[in-house]
């Protein structure tokens, strides 16, 4: 994909005041004949992307009104990038809002912005985030790609501080009580619980919400539909699903309708719930 199609990411800076594009050679918004042009007297803190800032950007509060509406999150981690946008595709025409992307998926950057920058989801009203990020270097990058939400399989305090300083919204991953309240203190909006189905599932966060009630945990993993209403009267405020809602054998054989026919009956039991 050329980079005039998604605009130009590398005009953004980060807020260490570095270029993505001079920075880690992993990251896809480092692509040749990257535009630097207004970098030198723009301040730290700039976060203009041409592309990007043709759409309207949707503001930490309004992200934490969709999930606490649709208690859902979509995960899309594939093998290919071909693979997730077909995932994302599908899943945002069931009407599931928020869709992520995790930073396993390969060029998922470029994917993040093209989806991002993109006049169907635009329409669909679906907003891409950036899971599995482990750094702050990697919720910069995110955010600098388009990801509006931020989500890790641990805490990282580095992406909460990245995100909160652009507006975005964060879902830190936890497993101990103790991790839980450092979550809540670094300012994440929501707590995700990981890897829950190991530790326990529902009863784990029955036992957990006993203390900590106060708390917006946030079930993830390979949770079954059957599962949701286990869940939700364990006390968790909603749900990062993966591959249960995208079938993995459904995209195989390109059944499209099929995902989405799936997604739209998990919505509804996060909804319903």
């Amino acid at each position: 994909m050329s980079s005039s199609s998604i605009g130009h990411p590398c005009r953004i800076s980060r807020s260490d005041g570095q270029s993505p594009c001079t920075t880690r050679s992993s990251s896809p918004l480092q692509r040749d004949g990257c535009d630097l042009a207004g970098l030198e007297s723009a301040p730290p803190d700039t976060m203009i992307d041409v592309a990007i800032s043709e759409r309207p950007v949707v503001l930490r509060r309004d992200l934490i009104r969709i999930f606490s509406e649709d208690r859902l999150v979509a995960v899309i981690r594939t093998a290919t990038a071909e693979v997730a946008e077909t995932a994302a595709r599908a899943v945002a025409r069931a009407g599931v809002r928020l869709v992520e992307i995790t930073l396993t998926v390969p060029d998922a950057y470029e994917l993040i912005t093209r989806l991002a920058t993109d006049e169907e989801m635009r329409r669909l009203g679906a907003v891409i985030g950036a899971g599995t990020v482990l750094s702050g270097a990697q919720a910069e990058d995110s955010l600098i790609a388009g990801a509006r939400f931020l989500v890790s399989p641990a805490l990282i305090p580095e992406m909460i501080e990245a995100a909160r300083s652009r507006d975005a919204m964060t879902m830190p991953g936890t497993m101990t009580a103790t991790e839980m309240v450092k979550a809540a203190e670094l300012g994440a909006d929501y707590i995700k619980v990981y890897p829950l189905a190991t530790i326990g599932g529902p009863d784990y966060i029955t036992n957990i919400r006993r203390a900590l009630q106060h708390l917006p945990l946030v079930a993830t993993g390979n949770i079954e539909y059957d599962e949701i209403p286990t869940y939700f009267k364990a006390g968790v405020v909603g749900f990062g699903i993966g591959g249960p809602l995208i079938r993995p054998d459904l995209l195989e054989r390109r059944d499209l309708g099929g995902v989405t026919a799936n997604a739209k009956r998990f919505l509804a039991a996060t909804r319903r719930s």
